[in-house]
């Protein structure tokens, strides 16, 4: 079961570049990355909201909201950090380079995540294998970045 999750998260994944190659083109339009971001995000949270009365959600449970504690919110912060920084990085660096940095940074990430068992996620010892894994990951991350000789 655990490689039809893996196929999702590649299919998905697969779709950032996509995402972030038409949000600079929407910047380019409305010529400001934040009225780019804002523009992707109001249609984002335009699908979720149909998905939501689609599936019938209980709304009512918002107003559990009010008990969450405050880093409960941040998703929010990062994934706008995340969409306007692609929107700004991709016409600057190309999608392979912009892709293969941020996989960079979410495997570094989530390696120490997973290590100190943080924000709810069972603990998952770093090893040497996954060490092994990082450093591959940054020697592709320089094989992309490096230029053709």
């Amino acid at each position: 079961m655990i490689f039809v999750y893996i196929l999702i998260a590649i299919i998905i994944g697969s779709m950032m570049p996509i995402q972030a190659s038409i949000n600079a083109e929407l910047t380019r339009l409305v010529r400001h990355p934040y009225l780019g971001a804002l523009i992707s995000f109001s249609i984002g949270t335009l699908a979720l909201g149909i998905m939501v009365i689609i599936k019938g959600l209980p709304i009512t449970e918002l107003k559990r909201l009010s008990s969450a504690p405050p880093h409960f919110f941040i998703g929010g912060v990062l994934g706008a950090l995340f969409v306007g920084s692609s929107i700004f990085l991709i016409p600057k660096m190309g999608a392979t380079t912009m892709i293969a940095a941020f996989v960079t940074g979410q495997l570094l990430m989530s390696v120490f995540i997973d290590h100190y068992g943080l924000l709810g996620i069972p603990v998952n010892q770093v090893s040497v294998t996954r060490i092994m894994g990082i450093i591959l990951l940054f020697i592709g991350l320089l094989l992309v970045v490096r230029k053709n000789a």
